[in-house]
């Protein structure tokens, strides 16, 4: 088993048992960008148009379309999406990142990164991870080590998990 094989099965491990986030799906998510709050629309939105099921089941045109869709999800949300997020980009960097062509990858590893402008921000980014911890949390951190040290990404992306690789939350694993 490759190192990239390797990761992929154990974010699967770890986020095994995490359920669909019916209340806030990525296009529901997207919709919050254009200031839909209702909570009932919401909810239609991720019904009609979201794949309900497994998050390792979510169609890859599906996370490539909605990658705004990670500043809007919850704790639930992103509990669900994200490791459907780093899935993809191991398994398929090309889909994400052509160094020096284009990258996309940065925007999901931005996500990881804390963010200490205002106390807000800080606030909001430990909500929203706030079920990350032990192996969840350890996987996010060897998904972050191996962005890091491989060439197939953008640099600029390898920068952003070296940044947040070196941010106190991933330290350590409580």
């Amino acid at each position: 088993m490759n190192s990239t094989e390797a990761l992929s099965h154990k974010i699967r491990k770890e986020f095994l048992e995490v359920p669909f986030p019916s209340h806030c799906g990525l296009h529901a998510a997207v919709a919050k960008d254009d200031w839909v709050k209702d909570e009932r629309i919401l909810r239609e939105i991720t019904q009609r148009d979201d794949y309900i099921g497994k998050w390792w089941d979510v169609p890859k045109e599906h996370l490539l379309k909605c990658m705004m869709a990670l500043s809007y999800l919850d704790a639930a949300g992103m509990e669900f999406y994200l490791p459907a997020y780093m899935s993809a980009i191991i398994e398929s960097p090309s889909d994400f990142d052509e160094p020096k062509v284009k990258s996309s990858s940065w925007q999901i590893i931005h996500t990881m990164l804390p963010d200490e402008e205002s106390q807000e921000l800080k606030q909001y980014f430990h909500d929203r991870f706030s079920g990350f911890w032990g192996g969840k949390k350890q996987v996010c951190r060897e998904f972050l080590q191996y962005i890091e040290s491989c060439r197939l990404y953008d640099e600029h992306a390898r920068k952003i998990a070296q940044e947040a690789l070196g941010h106190e939350f991933w330290s350590s694993n409580s």
